[in-house]
């Protein structure tokens, strides 16, 4: 099976609190990340109203893909696992902030896929950087505008 991996980090002006915010509105996520067709929050934490499980629908280069993924948040960040996929069969991420001075935050972008695409490396190489890319430019455009 194989497994792909992209980091990538990108300097943000706005503040980590703010970030924070944008990332966890999971069904926001649809308005800056360019491949999320849907996303539909199932269930959040009762401690604390934060999201727990959310299903998406993705546009990919092979197609369309559905998952369902479990989260977990830090003060600093946000991570999950998939639990249910149609095209993948595994997805562990995380978005992990640093505030530079109040006013800008580093935002790392860390994703890895699993799946059973019979593709080269170099092209599944390629799709899953520009999907990190892409999502952390999408990010920057919402917050900056």
């Amino acid at each position: 099976m194989p497994t792909d991996r992209a980091v990538q980090t990108i300097e943000v002006d706005a503040p980590l609190d703010r970030v924070l915010a944008t990332l966890r509105d999971v069904e926001g996520q649809v308005e800056w990340i360019p491949e999320i067709l849907e996303a539909e929050l199932l269930e959040v934490y009762e401690a604390d109203d934060l999201p727990a499980t959310a299903r998406f629908k993705a546009s990919a280069t092979v197609g369309t893909d559905q998952y369902t993924l479990a989260y977990e948040h830090s003060d600093t960040g946000m991570s999950w696992t998939m639990l249910q996929g149609r095209m993948q069969t595994g997805q562990e991420g995380v978005y992990e902030l640093e505030p530079l001075d109040g006013k800008r935050t580093n935002v790392t972008y860390d994703l890895t896929i699993h799946h059973n695409l019979p593709l080269p490396g170099f092209v599944r190489n390629k799709v899953i950087k520009g999907l990190v890319s892409s999502t952390l430019n999408g990010l920057k455009s919402h917050l900056e505008q």
